[in-house]
């Protein structure tokens, strides 16, 4: 399955929401979408990673090389929707010290549009 991403807007907020694979194979498309949203100036990305059954290490490096993007364009990002086995392997490497995560949209989005 490849790595589909759709981008809509919700109140305020970009929600950039993958679909598939988070993996080598797809190489950096979650990034890439990310940024060029970013360029185009959004400043507040919510991640909707519901429809993500996997991510292995170079997925994760996507979603650190996110926050590096927004962070240098002195924008915020959180992560959303994982489930319960991918919550563990955040946790096991923990990214969570990195990156901020949500249940689910309504919580990200009440963060990010409240900031």
């Amino acid at each position: 399955m490849s790595l589909q991403v759709e981008i809509r807007q919700e109140k305020g907020v970009t929600v950039v929401a993958p679909r598939g694979r988070l993996t080598l194979d797809y190489g950096s498309k979650l990034h890439d979408e990310v940024k060029r949203v970013v360029e185009g100036g959004a400043r507040q990305v919510l991640v909707d990673l519901a429809a993500v059954d996997y991510i292995d290490s170079h997925g994760l490096g996507q979603m650190v090389a996110c926050q590096t993007t927004l962070r240098r364009h002195e924008g915020q990002l959180r992560f959303v929707g994982l489930s319960q086995k991918l919550m563990r392997l955040m946790e096991m490497t923990s990214i969570p010290r990195i990156l901020q995560f949500d249940p689910d949209i309504s919580s990200g989005l009440a963060k990010l549009s409240g900031s």
